[in-house]
C-alpha cells in the first residue's frame, strides 16, 4: 500500500526539506548586519537550527523512500530503514545545521572609534 504512493512522498518530502533548510539559512543571514557589528540572537539561532534539522529530517525520510525500493526484496521494516538513511544523511550532509551557530559565534568585530582631539582656543590641537 505504501509503494503506491512512495514517489508522490518522495516528492514532497524532497521538496519540504530543501525549503526548510534554505529558510533557516536565509533567516540567519538576514540578521547579519556588518554595520551594526551585532551578534546575532540567541532566538534567531535557535529558530533556524531547529528548521535546518527538520529540514534534514525531511531529506532522511525522501533517502528512505530512495532505499525502500532496492530493500523491498529483503524485506527490512520501515524504522531500520529511516535510521539507516538519517546515518547516510548526518554523515553527508549534518554540518549543515551548525551554520546558524557558527554565524553567532564569529560575529564581526567593533570598529574602534577614534577619540576627538581636543581643539584650544588658538585652533591648535592637544
Amino acid at each position: 500500500m505504501i509503494s503506491e504512493y512512495l514517489n508522490l512522498i518522495q516528492l514532497i518530502s524532497g521538496v519540504l526539506a530543501a525549503v526548510l533548510v534554505f529558510l533557516g539559512i536565509f533567516i540567519t543571514c538576514r540578521k547579519l548586519n556588518p554595520e551594526k557589528y551585532e551578534t546575532i540572537p540567541y532566538k534567531t539561532t535557535v529558530i533556524s537550527t531547529a528548521l535546518i534539522i527538520a529540514g534534514l529530517l525531511c531529506y532522511g525520510l525522501m533517502k528512505t523512500c530512495t532505499n525502500y525500493t532496492v530493500a523491498t526484496e529483503e524485506q527490512y521494516e520501515l524504522w531500520s530503514l529511516y535510521l539507516a538513511s538519517m546515518g547516510e544523511v548526518v554523515k553527508s550532509l549534518g554540518f549543515i545545521a551548525f551554520i546558524p551557530l557558527l554565524f553567532r559565534l564569529f560575529k564581526p568585530k567593533s570598529r574602534k572609534e577614534k577619540p576627538e582631539e581636543e581643539i584650544t582656543e588658538d585652533g591648535e590641537e592637544s
